[in-house]
């Protein structure tokens, strides 16, 4: 294959370095590339990328960080024949509204209804068999996992009906699939059935039976590919024989990357980034973690998630938490080293206080929950809510200073994948690759 596969990495924590892990399994040449890079005109260079792919993420984050030349950049490397794979978040970022690129006419359904159901979990989908597009597939169904999705509809001002073309739509649960924190794959038909019709409890959003998981379309000699499905998903063999037959198709000369995403067990992998800041880091966050899962205020997803009840900052957790035994895996790079002797020493002094603050959050969280059913109508303190923003932000977005630190980790993990860089380091090397370099010893 003449270049790698682009990942923009801007925005995407936990699930680019999931993406990029992904790729790494399935032996894809990639490298990662900042919005930075594109504005600056990577995407025009001779080294055209097979795809540029989006993970997952924060889309706003992506379009501002973007601007005006990177949204551009990115329309006219489709315009001009390049292919745009969109995960979830990324797929967000390129559908038509205020902050998107606009390269799909459709739209997602609205935010709150995901917020109302908070679904996760593996999903059946039902996929277009006839599309070069879908892998062959044995059963009727391919099962994949979906973290917080909604759908995709046609924009209610869309004049007429454009070119897209529903890959696969969903079809229903599978076993694994919960509403926040509920179990909902555990559950019978018929006593979910009894909770809707007795109490009117509507356990999963309309969009899960037909509603559109991911679609296709064309942009000018391009195409794009945007999938609610994390196709990427460690140990899930039917998405990942998905994504690896796209990326053979994008790839074409009858490229293929046959081999799935094994399962990820973040704390067991080995230790090759080894700093005392680092390590301090992960006491820290072994700590937080003990606290939140003793209180039953945070769960055990799986190996690398964390679930959570509901209006607990758990993502942010576990967002942090992945970041870090990411970039403790991988072996330094000379610039990942000169970054974190700069930035590393003040990463753990701010990891330190977090988890002092952490250690009286989780109690005092525990205590107004129960309060709020005995003694009080249920609603956050005010105190409480105070100290919840100063530690994560507002939303689900990952603010405060938990947002400081997975900011500090994402700066380091871009300079332990392979990456391409802005203009001047781009000129070094032919085609712009500038590979991680050896590890350090």
């Amino acid at each position: 294959m003449a270049a790698p596969f682009f990942v923009l990495w801007d925005h995407s924590q936990l699930w680019g370095l999931l993406l990029c892990r992904g790729l790494t399994a399935l032996g894809v040449p990639f490298a990662t590339v900042s919005c930075a890079a594109v504005a600056d005109g990577v995407l025009s260079r001779r080294a055209k990328p097979p795809a540029l792919l989006v993970p997952g993420g924060f889309a706003r984050r992506k379009f501002a960080a973007l601007g005006p030349q990177g949204v551009a950049a990115i329309r006219n490397y489709v315009t001009d024949g390049g292919t745009y794979l969109g995960i979830c978040g990324g797929a967000g970022l390129a559908l038509s509204h205020a902050d998107g690129l606009g390269l799909c006419p459709w739209v997602r359904r609205p935010f709150g209804e995901r917020l109302d159901h908070l679904v996760s979990g593996h999903v059946r989908l039902t996929v277009d068999r006839d599309s070069p597009l879908v892998p062959p597939l044995e059963g009727p169904h391919l099962a994949a996992p979906v973290w917080w999705p909604a759908g995709f509809v046609p924009s209610p001002d869309q004049a007429a009906p454009r070119d897209v073309s529903v890959l696969a739509a969903y079809a229903g649960a599978e076993a694994d699939l919960r509403l926040a924190d509920i179990h909902l794959g555990a559950m019978s038909e018929a006593v979910l059935a009894a909770c809707q019709e007795r109490f009117g409890l509507r356990l999963t959003p309309a969009f899960l039976t037909g509603g559109a998981c991911v679609v296709t379309g064309s942009f000018g000699r391009g195409r794009y590919v945007l999938s609610h499905a994390h196709l990427e998903t460690p140990d899930s063999p039917a998405a990942n024989a998905w994504l690896a037959h796209l990326l053979g198709h994008f790839a074409g000369n009858g490229t293929t990357f046959p081999t799935p995403v094994p399962a990820w067990e973040p704390a067991k992998e080995p230790i090759l980034f080894a700093d005392p800041s680092l390590e301090a880091a992960r006491r820290n966050m072994d700590a937080v973690l003990a606290a939140g899962l003793g209180l039953r205020l945070l769960l055990r997803r799986n190996t690398w998630l964390l679930g959570w009840r509901p209006g607990m900052p758990g993502f942010s957790l576990s967002n942090l938490a992945v970041m870090l035994a990411g970039a403790g895996a991988m072996p330094p790079t000379a610039a990942a080293r000169e970054y974190w002797r700069v930035v590393g020493p003040d990463f753990a002094d701010r990891f330190a206080t977090f988890a002092r603050r952490m250690e009286v959050f989780f109690p005092a969280q525990r205590l107004e929950i129960t309060l709020s059913l005995v003694d009080r109508p249920a609603g956050a303190d005010p105190q409480l809510a105070a100290e919840r923003r100063e530690l994560f932000g507002n939303g689900p977005g990952g603010g405060g200073l938990c947002g400081e630190l997975i900011d500090r980790l994402d700066g380091l993990l871009a300079r332990l994948l392979p990456a391409v860089r802005a203009e001047e380091e781009c000129l070094r090397r032919p085609g712009g690759i500038i590979p991680p370099g050896p590890p350090e010893r």
